[in-house]
């Protein structure tokens, strides 16, 4: 089965590549799993931990500075106990205030950043915590119908940038966890945005290919959306209207729980 697997690394990742969205987009590493192991559909337990992930990002090193600079996405590993996370940095040329609205909003993710989106049904909706059901399109994929799972975010939010700590907590898959982190940079006039997760589908697929998946996909979230910040602020094109409390800077001022 891994030698398969290994095999058929190129097409799975194509496969892989159309994971998209904050905690919004695991349809596509779901399907990919799907295919190489020619089994139905796994129920995951709930993750019952809900403490705050201890990952302490190491420090750029110049290399790293000057393609963040560049515009650059810059993609990596970070070890957390038996656990591997796949990371990835970008420079968005907006002040932390101004990304948060935007970031923080799973409507903008629907059809825009995430196109594979298709509902987001918001099940709870408090200035530190959503649970959000998303329903997600696996066309062109045959045999494969729409696919959803449950999210749970919690927000912080301070002077020095903002946090968002995910969750799977239904649905597909056995883990999917992780982290958006920003803070400010070249004074506080653009941010710098990372982008943290672990993936787990509960079945018989080699972590190396999920990562691969992930790492693939990674620098397209980030870029796509850079570019809808850009549209809003640069562009003059209307943010959505419909949100979460979370995205309301003033209500997001607290500590996680």
């Amino acid at each position: 089965m891994f030698k398969y697997a290994k095999s058929t690394g190129k097409n799975t990742g194509k496969a892989a590549r159309f994971l998209a969205g904050y905690s919004l987009s695991i349809a596509p590493i779901l399907t990919l799993a799907l295919m190489l192991s020619a089994v139905p559909e796994v129920k995951a337990q709930v993750v019952r931990d809900a403490s705050r992930l201890a990952i302490e990002l190491p420090a750029e090193s110049t290399d790293e500075k000057k393609k963040l600079d560049k515009g650059e996405v810059v993609v990596g590993l970070k070890d957390v106990g038996s656990t591997k996370f796949v990371t990835g940095k970008i420079i968005i040329d907006q002040s932390p205030d101004k990304v948060w609205p935007i970031m923080v909003n799973p409507f903008e993710f629907r059809g825009r950043i995430s196109p594979r989106v298709k509902n987001v049904e918001v099940m709870t909706d408090q200035s530190h915590l959503s649970v959000l059901r998303m329903t997600m399109d696996t066309a062109p994929l045959p045999l494969l119908p729409q696919l959803s799972y449950t999210v749970e975010s919690r927000y912080e939010q301070n002077e020095k940038g903002g946090r968002i700590e995910f969750r799977r907590i239904a649905g597909t898959l056995k883990d999917f966890r992780g982290f958006w982190e920003m803070s400010p940079a070249h004074g506080g006039t653009k941010t710098q945005l990372t982008y943290s997760m672990f993936l787990d589908p509960g079945f018989f697929v080699p972590q190396w290919i999920v990562r691969e998946g992930v790492k693939s996909e990674l620098p397209r979230t980030l870029v796509a959306l850079r570019k809808r910040i850009k549209a809003v602020y640069e562009d003059q094109q209307r943010p959505e209207s419909h949100t979460i409390l979370a995205a309301n800077l003033n209500a997001s001022h607290h500590n996680l729980h």
